[in-house]
């Protein structure tokens, strides 16, 4: 089961940062230039399955030729954010540290 797309877009292009322009979340939302970089190519891949989407439905956008797109973008991109993360953690000193 997954969420309704629609909120899914909301978050994307609204919320988190702005998937069509994400250049003015680096630093805010978004880490890295390869952070950056693959927003953007994920606000494409969803721009494009949305055109392939007539009636904007999830049907219409799981069923769309550049669906598989969307989900290899954002599964880049998720690793990258987490693994962004993670280096962030690890320098965060130790309770011992302070």
């Amino acid at each position: 089961m997954f969420e309704n797309l629609d909120h899914v877009f909301h978050t994307l292009f609204d919320d988190f940062c702005d998937a069509d322009e994400p250049d003015w979340y680096l630093g805010v939302s978004l880490r890295s230039e390869e952070e950056v970089a693959l927003m953007r190519e994920l606000g494409a891949a969803l721009n494009a399955a949305a055109d392939e989407a007539p009636n904007d439905t999830d049907a219409e956008y799981l069923r769309a030729p550049s669906w598989r797109t969307v989900v290899a973008v954002a599964g880049r991109l998720a690793q990258v954010m987490v693994a962004n993360d993670l280096k962030e953690l690890v320098a965060l000193p130790s309770n011992d540290e302070t």
